[in-house]
């Protein structure tokens, strides 16, 4: 795994190729992608779209996609869903989150519509991969038992790369497991992460905590170490290599059991993750 892949980020980056787009205008140059590195065979899985205009992300597009499995040179009908704008806490960043049964894993085709106010439409097809067994871990797997940094090894300012740092390292992810308890972690770089969302996403998270700290625990792991004082001489933290992450961010939600009960990829709106929240403590 190479740090290049996580400074990428999520937003321009696609889990499939993309077939020309029809705009609907001259000045328009309306472009969609799936914004996530894996997808997971299994029902009401979680995909999210990106939708750009000359290359930026727009956030006020209506868009619908409907699903099939390549067979050969066809495509067999599968499903369809509503893909409604998620960016709650963002601060502008955002997905288009579409919710359908991949079912089963193998090669897969969206065609996406998507139209804005301004006229301007889009009708786009994307191929992308459905995996029959997650890379990273996945909802229903143990989490991996990681002795992710906390304070009492470093100061914070080494294990986080906010300023001024979150106050999330406090337990390490192995010690949240052994003591049983529930658990959100969320892997993000905010000063390093190209994409822009890895900022916004922790303030989600930790716009969350207080409603919850009685009953969840929540860590933030850096994506890197070595950041301090050097920043050009960082590298990937072990955690992020334990978990098998290439993009960032993520969210995990893990249960009492150490067992990962839902997990997010790429930019995730607060009602998102507070739903997940919800589900999770009860």
């Amino acid at each position: 795994m190479k740090a290049a892949l996580l400074a990428a980020g999520l937003l321009l980056s696609a889990c499939g190729t993309a077939a020309a787009p029809d705009t609907g205008a001259a000045s328009s140059q309306l472009q969609a992608q799936v914004v996530a590195s894996e997808l997971v065979t299994g029902a009401q899985q979680r995909v999210p779209i990106g939708i750009l205009d000359h290359n930026t992300p727009v956030t006020d597009a209506t868009v619908h996609v409907r699903a099939f499995l390549l067979q050969g040179t066809t495509g067999v009908f599968k499903g369809e869903s509503d893909a409604p704008f998620k960016g709650g806490g963002l601060e502008g960043a955002g997905a288009y989150i579409a919710h359908l049964d991949l079912v089963p894993a193998g090669n897969w085709g969206l065609q996406v519509t998507a139209s804005r106010p301004n006229g301007a439409h889009l009708s786009q097809q994307l191929a992308f991969n459905v995996l029959a067994n997650p890379v990273v871990p996945g909802v229903g797997q143990a989490a991996p038992a990681s002795h992710s940094p906390t304070t009492r090894d470093a100061d914070a300012t080494t294990i986080d790369s906010g300023r001024p740092p979150d106050d999330m390292h406090q337990i390490s992810i192995a010690d949240a497991i052994a003591q049983h308890r529930a658990t959100l972690i969320i892997f993000a770089s905010p000063a390093f992460c190209t994409s822009r969302t890895c900022g916004p996403e922790v303030k989600v998270v930790q716009s969350l905590e207080p409603a919850y700290k009685d009953r969840l625990t929540f860590i933030h792991v850096e994506i890197y170490r070595d950041f301090v004082p050097d920043p050009s001489k960082r590298q990937l933290a072990q955690t992020v290599v334990d978990w098998r992450l290439q993009t960032e961010p993520w969210i995990f939600m893990i249960d009492a059991r150490g067992v990962i009960q839902a997990r997010f990829e790429g930019p995730t709106a607060t009602d998102e993750v507070r739903a997940a929240i919800a589900k999770l403590v009860g």
